[in-house]
């Protein structure tokens, strides 16, 4: 019988030692990010926001107007239309919020007797409780995440400014990444900058393209439900858009509630046209957007959002998509391709280690044309 080797893993100091300054240069980097991840989600916004200028602009050249006077031009357009928005949307918004404070509680005892018309449970059953409980803290919760959406838009002006900057010299920014990269990985790198920004381009302006449709087939719709601060909701809509997964069934649920303060069968109406718009989303602008400029599965990509709703707050679901589509690119060149070739490389090794030793000369290439 054959002995056997057996084969004894001896730590030494330096792999201790190493092991250990790797696990704290990751605990500091996780905290150094934990510290800043909300700077880098806003250059993450920031560099989206500089496709939908950049990309205007350079169709812009395409016709004769030179880049230094089409990037402001786009610039003034983008920043005039978010003006606009703002100008009209946050004194409906502001108004449609007295509203459901000051019409809440009649609204919601509407709601009660009709919920009891239709199903036959009290206003003391349990059901009812609950419905009424959860309602009300979806308002107590709305009301202040209304205000911090207006401080956010305000606050984005700064952000627009990053974006320009961005916009206007994208080459001098993606030159001083590569710079950090060894020589030797430069080339991978620069084929993930490309492939990360096509991916952008085409999910940021698809998305943009989708963002306005909603917002217009929103705001039709709403007018003809003839509820109040249509134009604010429509735009939260859109905006929400931008989110998959979630956004569209968070920018129902204001305009439910604010449905209800007409009637409750106009807000089961409003529900069900959410409803409708969200599958036709789903059929239309989802594969033509989703899946053929990003191409991740719909299952990895609920996850990756849940992960960082949960770690991060709302501010990661607007950045959630492109971040993935990135990581992705930089997986596969960085990561799997090698793998791939460093493994064919070993089994054409193997190959003719075990023709050499077998005295057989090792397999010739085909000559051209073969």
């Amino acid at each position: 019988m054959a002995d056997t080797e057996v084969r004894r893993i001896i730590w030494r100091s330096a792999d201790v030692a190493r092991v250990f300054l790797m696990g704290m240069l990751f605990l500091f980097l996780w905290r150094f990010f934990w510290m800043v991840h909300s700077a880098l989600f806003i250059v993450m916004l920031a560099i989206l926001i500089a496709i939908v200028i950049h990309a205007p602009a350079k169709w812009l050249t395409r016709v004769g107007v030179p880049f230094r006077l089409a990037l402001p031009l786009m610039v003034i357009v983008f920043v005039g239309s978010l003006v606009g928005l703002m100008v009209a949307m946050v004194p409906e918004l502001m108004a449609q919020i007295r509203l459901l404070a000051t019409q809440l509680p009649e609204t919601l005892d509407q709601a009660q007797v009709w919920f009891a018309r239709e199903t036959g449970q009290g206003p003391e059953s349990e059901l009812s409780r609950s419905l009424n409980e959860q309602v009300t803290g979806f308002i107590t919760r709305f009301v202040p995440l209304a205000f911090n959406l207006i401080s956010t838009l305000l606050g984005s002006f700064a952000i627009i400014v990053l974006a320009t900057f961005f916009a206007a010299q994208p080459t001098l920014y993606r030159d001083l990444l590569l710079r950090f990269a060894p020589v030797d990985t430069r080339d991978r790198w620069m084929r993930v900058y490309e492939e990360a920004a096509a991916n952008l381009r085409r999910w940021t302006l698809g998305k943009a393209v989708t963002m306005l449709g909603i917002g217009i087939v929103t705001y039709i719709g709403l007018t003809m439900f003839k509820i109040p601060g249509a134009l604010a909701l429509a735009a939260f809509a859109a905006l929400m858009e931008f989110i998959p997964n979630f956004g569209p069934t968070i920018a129902a649920a204001p305009a439910v509630v604010a449905a209800f303060a007409i009637s409750p069968r106009t807000a089961l109406y409003v529900a069900i046209f959410y409803f409708l718009l969200q599958q036709v989303q789903n059929a239309i602008t989802v594969p033509l957007v989703e899946r053929r400029a990003v191409n991740i599965p719909p299952a990895m990509l609920l996850v990756w959002q849940l992960m960082l709703a949960v770690g991060f707050g709302i501010l990661a679901l607007f950045v959630a998509t492109p971040l993935l589509a990135v990581l992705a690119v930089v997986v596969r060149i960085m990561y799997l391709e090698p793998t791939e070739e460093r493994q064919t490389w070993n089994r054409r090794e193997t190959l003719v280690a075990a023709a050499g030793a077998d005295g057989l000369p090792p397999p010739q290439p085909l000559p051209d044309g073969a």
